[in-house]
């Protein structure tokens, strides 16, 4: 006979569903890993100036901030920080570059670009896009002659 009915009702079927790692939900062929490996191999403290100080709460982590902004860049152009905070919200793609780390505001990302950054978030990306073409190896040579017919 069982005396206590220890029961909860805190639950839908639909919680069990959802996988818990993140990469599951993201196509093998989707641009995010490609954008990852890639910056995997660029040093990206470069880019930030350096505090003297410690003190304050835990700041976010930086390059997860310049990642999601740079890859906002690649996949939409220049774009609000309003959107970008709700991509990290909404998109599956933005929260695995966040690392589990909590969505952060816009005024997040505009902090990081107006005091943290010592580049503009343009001269970063085409930094980027000479380190991939001089791993590919491309040669700007004829795309950049002239036609004379």
């Amino acid at each position: 006979m069982l005396l206590n009915q220890n029961t909860n009702d805190n639950y839908t079927a639909r919680q069990l569903k959802l996988p818990l790692e993140i990469e599951k939900l993201i196509d093998v062929s989707d641009p995010v890993y490609t954008f990852c490996e890639v910056m995997d191999h660029i040093d990206l403290s470069r880019y930030f100036v350096e505090k003297g100080y410690k003190t304050g709460r835990p700041r976010c982590d930086e390059q997860k901030l310049l990642k999601v902004i740079l890859f906002a860049f690649m996949e939409k152009g220049i774009c609000s920080l309003r959107e970008i905070e709700r991509l990290c919200r909404n998109d599956i793609r933005y929260m695995y570059l966040l690392d589990e780390m909590k969505a952060p505001t816009f005024a997040t990302f505009g902090n990081l670009i107006r005091n943290e950054l010592t580049d503009s978030i343009e001269q970063i990306f085409m930094d980027i896009n000479a380190y991939i073409f001089s791993k590919d190896h491309v040669d700007f040579g004829p795309m950049s002659r002239k036609s004379t017919n």
